[in-house]
């Protein structure tokens, strides 16, 4: 009787952490912009978010060991990477440009058929990033993963590691908080589901200049 398939992402993952190459170059390449992408929007530049990734990737293969197959190999990297995500978005938060909106975000927005349409989804993203300063940080954390990423609520769920459940009450409260920091133009859209996770799937994600 042949023996059973290895786990593929756990047989990638030893081979990575024992030094082959390849198998890292692997690991980067199927997983790095999904990585990339999560840390740009907790960084806010793509500068900032090269940094941040480098941080992670050193983290990843600092642990790569650990990692048993019980889990997606993505779904475990991007467990891994939440604390320094979360603490860069904690330092940024402190400084003054993390209240406006970098251009490179707004550039990574699909452009709409109507210019005025354009305008004034910028003009609602920009309102948001700031209503997210004002929030508590796992309140803005799941905006920024479900309707600025366009994550579903089972992968925030296995991502912060508590139930679906909580992620959707968590989620709801932290809409009506960026409803109520929003102008009335924008702030309807907000107090009804979706907020803009109708249009965050469209978005297409980073990648690393």
């Amino acid at each position: 009787m042949p023996a059973p398939n290895p786990n593929p992402d756990l047989f990638l993952a030893r081979r990575a952490a024992a030094g082959q190459a390849d198998a890292w170059d692997e690991l980067i390449e199927t997983y790095g912009s999904r990585l990339y992408n999560l840390a740009y929007h907790f960084a806010g530049s793509a500068h900032e978010a090269e940094d941040l990734t480098q941080e992670i990737f050193l983290r990843l293969y600092q642990n790569l060991h650990r990692y048993t197959g019980e889990a997606p190999l993505a779904a475990w990297a991007l467990r891994l990477s939440r604390n320094l995500c979360i603490d860069h978005y904690r330092r940024s938060r402190r400084e003054p440009r993390s209240t406006v909106l970098p251009d490179e975000i707004l550039a990574q927005m699909p452009a709409a058929d109507d210019v005025q349409e354009e305008a004034e989804r910028r003009e609602e993203i920009q309102a948001v990033y700031g209503a997210l300063a004002e929030l508590a940080e796992e309140s803005a954390e799941v905006v920024l993963l479900r309707d600025l990423q366009g994550w579903t609520m089972e992968e925030i769920a296995s991502y912060l590691g508590v139930p679906l459940g909580t992620i959707k009450s968590r989620l709801h409260r932290a809409r009506l908080g960026v409803a109520e920091r929003l102008g009335p133009r924008f702030r309807t859209r907000w107090t009804a589901e979706p907020g803009m996770a109708a249009t965050a799937a469209s978005r297409p994600e980073v990648s690393p200049c």
